[in-house]
């Protein structure tokens, strides 16, 4: 009798040891869990799940509400969005300005003159646009000139495009080169390669779905402000002269200017003389006679421009790194657009201003980056980055 007690003192005590065990297990494994810090999966998918297309949108909407091409006020007060948003987020976020040489068209015509005497006035502005608002079409830093020639195509102005030029009998110099966008080169040097073999001016077009668009863009050499080449251009900082020859050096010697697919088809319609070789003609997207030219009309282009100081503003947003703050993470994209840049450069404005407010939720959630993370609202494009890194 005595020894089944015994037993069954030991059992309940067993048991009870066991199931205390259990629990207290159970236990300590949820709250470890619950109290534990989050993963870097967490914060991941953090990250990723409180995106919202409605919250891009909205960016995205006041960023283009107008044109703010850089130097102007528009551009301006996109500087200040983005600014005010940083700053509603509790960042670090300060404001940086340089005084640069910027380009912006006063006027621009091109006028075909026809051999049966009829004239043209090509329509230089997309359809649609507002001219108030919007810029007219036109190159940066294009010298201003008047050209009156007989127009030729150049394809991509390339040198093996001036070779078949050449092998077809056709002689450049003179012409008013119209090119098309592409083959590998910028502007500026479809732009040169024209003038070093005589060409009087170039038109330039962009082949694409919208044939009324027309492509903006510099047709300056090199990148950044030249009145500073290789340091930044702050306000009241040393500047060349904007004929010293290192920056007179950076512009081309001949006017160009964009015209849409619309206008160039007109053109390329109307040319006579040798044939295009067959990969032109294969690859042309647009409308043609399927001639080189020269002629025979007539284009009389004039274009006049200037260029002016203008102040751009960099907007920045710092978040310290935790390990690693004096390493740097750059994180940004430039701001100013040719006209509303809802696409280029804006989409990726949009994107940065919500990165930021997610940076900020993981951060209120205990998260903290290995190295500093620097949020980067450019302006002016290469303008305002270069400077900056100067």
């Amino acid at each position: 009798m005595l020894h089944l007690c015994s037993n069954l003192h030991f059992s309940i005590k067993t048991w009870s040891f066991l199931f205390i065990f259990f629990i207290l297990a159970f236990y300590t494994t949820v709250n470890y869990h619950h109290n534990s810090p989050p993963t870097s999966l967490f914060y991941f998918n953090t990250f990723i799940s409180s995106a919202t297309n409605y919250t891009l949108a909205t960016y995205l909407r006041h960023l283009t509400l107008h044109p703010h091409l850089a130097g102007t006020t528009p551009s301006l007060h996109t500087a200040l969005y983005v600014k005010s948003h940083f700053q509603s987020l509790n960042l670090q976020t300060h404001v940086t300005n340089y005084t640069v040489l910027l380009s912006y068209p006063l006027f621009s015509s091109v006028i075909l003159h026809f051999p049966n005497g009829s004239v043209l006035s090509l329509a230089l502005a997309e359809p649609g646009f507002s001219l108030s608002e919007v810029v007219k079409p036109y190159h940066a830093y294009s010298p201003s000139g008047s050209a009156y020639g007989k127009p030729c195509f150049l394809n991509y102005g390339r040198e093996k495009d001036y070779i078949a030029l050449g092998a077809n009998g056709v002689k450049v110099k003179g012409c008013v080169g119209i090119v098309r966008r592409g083959g590998g080169l910028s502007r500026n040097e479809m732009v040169e390669k024209a003038a070093a073999r005589g060409v009087q001016a170039v038109l330039m077009f962009t082949e694409g779905e919208f044939e009324g668009g027309v492509e903006r863009g510099t047709v300056m050499s090199g990148l950044g402000d030249p009145l500073s080449p290789g340091w930044g251009g702050v306000e009241n900082g040393e500047k060349l002269r904007i004929d010293d020859p290192l920056v007179m050096q950076r512009f081309p010697s001949i006017h160009s200017l964009p015209i849409s697919m619309k206008s160039a088809e007109i053109i390329l319609k109307s040319l006579e003389g040798p044939e295009m070789p067959y990969e032109w003609r294969k690859s042309l997207r647009c409308s043609s006679s399927g001639r080189l030219g020269p002629g025979p009309i007539m284009i009389n282009f004039t274009y006049q421009g200037e260029k002016k100081m203008a102040t751009v503003h960099n907007v920045f947003a710092v978040i310290r790194g935790s390990l690693e703050p004096d390493r740097f993470v750059l994180l940004g994209n430039h701001r100013d657009a040719w006209t509303y840049g809802a696409v280029d450069p804006n989409s990726g404005t949009a994107a940065l201003l919500d990165i930021a407010r997610r940076y900020v939720l993981l951060m209120r959630l205990g998260w903290n980056p290995r190295r500093t993370i620097i949020l980067c609202s450019w302006d002016a494009e290469e303008f305002g980055m270069v400077d900056w890194i100067n």
